[in-house]
């Protein structure tokens, strides 16, 4: 069945049987050839009009619409459509039928305007973007007792890595958004680097790294995986350094890493995700958001990072991926002078640069060095994780030890004397 056909004998139904209007989803775009376009819009407007079609009133009632066709080329093809017309019984699949054929025109005719020079990279990429992104929903969402039972006790994928307590209680979760805010200098590029390391083990991984070179990248992971210091990298000590790092270069290439180190935008940023899930689900870190481009330079810094935070939540939604999210916190927390650790604890609504940031996360990680000041020299510290927002479990803290000479986070072994370690805010 040729385009013309599948519109006429949508048409034909309309006129068949006027209450499948109700039913329609498509609009008139989805119509390509003009008069069927035409009919079309007269046929709504009768039924909206009076819930009925008939023809004698529409060459009657809507003379004034017939400026661009005749009545007598109109008129005659609408008797003809009601004559061959036969009963649908798949509506949906017509509609579907004529909506997919419209999504590629609208696809092709993006990229034939930037072969022309009429809109850029970014504007075609957005627009494909836009385009594959559209659905009509045609099918019932009715469920039968059995499938709803199915549906609502079905255990949700998590994401579990190696830091027992926080995983347990972040309870993090396939297609999430998870945000980690920390100032400058906590440590949160080496926290993701900590969790890349571990969960590339089962997931992809695709690391967006705007602030580092990709040989930084390399070291921390190796020295995570290793335990030895960066600074013997270059030049071991020993037979064993030696041995131990040229392993922990092995185990890092046997891993499923992607590093994706340059300057990015939010389109080619999508770009890369949907192309590595197709080899299933993608756990994707960026870093961070702030460095991000817009595609519209118009925009100020809390407009960008409000669109660029949507619509990284919309890919996670859309496409086989979980991301992880760096943002920076606003530089008031270090002017926080209260002795109170409570106080001093950072909250989400101290995330830079946007509110979107809090509103679009399922969860909100929030790293924080009580005596940051004191801690510059020390190469072992502890760092606190909040827990400032969980869709899916609790709030809270978590304590980590972080080694800055080989950038790797680990638990503390919690004391007989310390069982409230982790604890509820």
């Amino acid at each position: 069945m040729n385009d013309c056909q599948i519109e006429e004998e949508i048409l034909g139904n309309i006129i068949l049987n006027p209450s499948s209007i109700d039913k329609l989803v498509i609009t008139d775009e989805c119509f390509f050839e003009p008069q069927n376009k035409f009919i079309f819009n007269l046929l709504k407007k009768q039924y909206k009009e009076s819930k009925t079609i008939d023809i004698v009133c529409i060459s009657e009632n809507y003379k004034h619409l017939f400026t661009k066709y005749k009545q007598n080329e109109i008129i005659p093809k609408i008797t003809e459509l009601m004559a061959n017309a036969m009963p649908i019984n798949n509506l949906d699949y017509y509609q579907e039928t004529m909506f997919s054929r419209f999504i590629k025109f609208k696809i092709l005719e993006s990229i034939r305007n930037f072969q022309n020079q009429k809109i850029t990279t970014e504007e075609m990429l957005q627009d494909i973007h836009k385009y594959e992104s559209m659905s009509i929903k045609l099918e019932d969402n009715i469920l039968n007792q059995e499938e709803i039972y199915r549906l609502i006790s079905s255990k949700n994928k998590n994401i579990d890595f190696r830091f027992k307590v926080l995983s347990t209680n972040a309870n993090i979760q396939e297609h999430d958004l998870v945000i980690i805010g920390a100032r400058t200098g906590i440590g949160k590029s080496a926290f993701i680097l900590n969790l890349l390391e571990d969960l590339s083990e089962k997931y992809n991984c695709l690391l967006f790294n705007m602030e580092m070179n990709v040989k930084q990248v390399y070291q921390r992971l190796v020295a995570i995986n290793t335990h030895i210091p960066m600074r013997y990298h270059d030049k071991p000590e020993t037979a064993y350094q030696e041995e131990r790092i040229k392993d922990g270069c092995q185990n890092i290439a046997s891993k499923r890493v992607k590093i994706v180190s340059s300057s990015q935008s939010i389109s080619s940023i999508r770009r890369a995700i949907i192309n590595e899930t197709k080899n299933g689900h993608t756990l994707v870190f960026i870093d961070y958001v702030g460095l991000i481009n817009s595609r519209d330079s118009k925009q100020n810094n809390y407009e960008r990072v409000t669109s660029i935070t949507k619509e990284l939540r919309q890919i996670s939604l859309d496409y086989d991926c979980t991301i992880f999210l760096v943002s920076q916190l606003n530089r008031a927390i270090e002017n926080n002078t209260s002795n109170q650790k409570k106080d001093k604890l950072p909250k989400i609504s101290d995330l830079k640069e946007s509110g979107e940031l809090e509103q679009s996360a399922t969860t909100v990680l929030l790293l924080h060095d009580q005596y940051f000041d004191d801690n510059r020299s020390k190469k072992e510290i502890e760092i606190t994780v909040v827990i400032g927002k969980n869709r899916n479990g609790k709030l809270g803290i978590v304590p980590l030890k972080y080694n800055k000479d080989n950038q790797r986070y680990d638990e503390l072994k919690l004391s007989a004397k310390e069982p409230n370690s982790w604890r509820k805010e």
